[in-house]
């Protein structure tokens, strides 16, 4: 019984190091909760963050991703020539779905120079829609 109150107290004083924020970082104060600690879900989230990007590979435009941790069944990622957070993400010129499907996605789409963009979208069961989750300004020359 010792033994596990000593491993219950070291685990809770390693969840609650790794938790709070340090002093004067940009989210001290809005990431602790009133009781003083930051939940180990917020932490998990911020380090958890997917990210896309545009590449050229052999005179096409290339998706690549970092997923994160969980890749839902529904998440994808799509390739876009204007801003998907100002146009939609339905207005996507081409798309893969990122759930079983490697980081990197060679495209139809030839690189002609300009700017693409890339967004990681991911349903939200709660509301029951897609969810832009993460886009990226890419120039091709």
């Amino acid at each position: 019984m010792t033994r596990i109150l000593a491993r219950t107290a070291a685990v809770a004083a390693l969840v609650t190091a790794v938790a709070i924020p340090a002093a004067g970082s940009a989210n001290a104060a809005s990431d602790v909760a009133a009781s003083g600690r930051q939940t180990v879900e917020r932490v998990a989230k911020f380090a958890d963050q997917p990210s896309s990007w545009a590449s050229k590979n052999g005179g096409y435009i290339q998706i690549n991703w970092t997923p994160p941790f969980n890749v839902g069944k529904y998440d994808w990622v799509g390739l876009y020539k204007r801003d998907p957070n100002a146009i939609g993400l339905d207005n996507y010129e081409t798309y893969q779905w990122a759930y079983g499907r490697g980081t990197s996605y060679l495209t139809s789409t030839p690189a002609v120079s300009g700017d693409y963009w890339t967004a990681y979208i991911s349903y939200d069961y709660a509301s029951g829609q897609y969810r832009i989750i993460e886009s990226h300004k890419t120039h091709i020359d």
